[in-house]
């Protein structure tokens, strides 16, 4: 099998295919009470579930002079997409493939050091580059990495104050120099940690 098929499965752990529209709706709707942050509980995945989503999370998309992934609480808006948008059929696959993930990188992963998660993880996602056969482990890392991105760049904060936003963006000039328009923001900001 290469390496095209092999992606071809990687959405098969959680079945399901996920649109930014549908990202951005989510997120707007899954706003946390600031008044008590430590009153939420997830819905569909365990507590150390959605804390090692929030591990990886803060691994892959880190706070530097941009909020991070966990700051904008990306794993709790996961755990309620999974649970409002997803039938019982796959968040049963949603659940089944978080569990594998969880076993395959330890109950602690969430408490251990930021360089034993960077080592994890990136073991992890060479294994999932370098696949050639479909497996749940690997296919629910790629999933959940999508919507971590997913969520993470289609925040209101990460749209409004890093992307350059423009609700009215006026008129289309296709070749336009970017040094004669600016990158808007997202210029000042690096995306290597992504």
């Amino acid at each position: 099998m290469n390496r095209r098929d092999a992606l071809k499965y990687t959405g098969t752990a959680f079945g399901f295919a996920v649109t930014g529209g549908t990202f951005a709706a989510f997120l707007q709707s899954c706003q946390a009470d600031p008044s008590d942050p430590s009153g939420w509980t997830p819905s569909t995945f365990t507590k150390s579930q959605v804390e090692m989503i929030g591990a990886i999370a803060d691994t892959m998309l880190p706070t530097t002079d941009t909020p991070g992934a966990k700051d904008l609480k990306v794993h709790q808006f996961i755990d309620y997409f999974v649970s409002n948008a997803l039938g019982a059929e796959d968040q049963a696959q949603a659940k089944e493939g978080m569990a594998l993930l969880e076993e395959h990188l330890g109950k602690d992963y969430a408490s251990s050091s930021a360089e034993d998660q960077m080592a994890k993880l990136t073991s992890l996602n060479d294994s999932a580059i370098a696949a050639t056969e479909p497996d749940p482990v690997l296919g629910t890392y790629i999933e959940l990495k999508r919507l971590i991105i997913g969520g993470y760049f289609t925040s209101q904060e990460i749209g409004m104050e890093v992307l350059d936003y423009s609700p009215v963006p006026g008129p289309y000039k296709g070749c336009v120099p970017v040094e004669e328009v600016g990158n808007g923001k997202l210029s000042a900001h690096s995306t290597e940690r992504i």
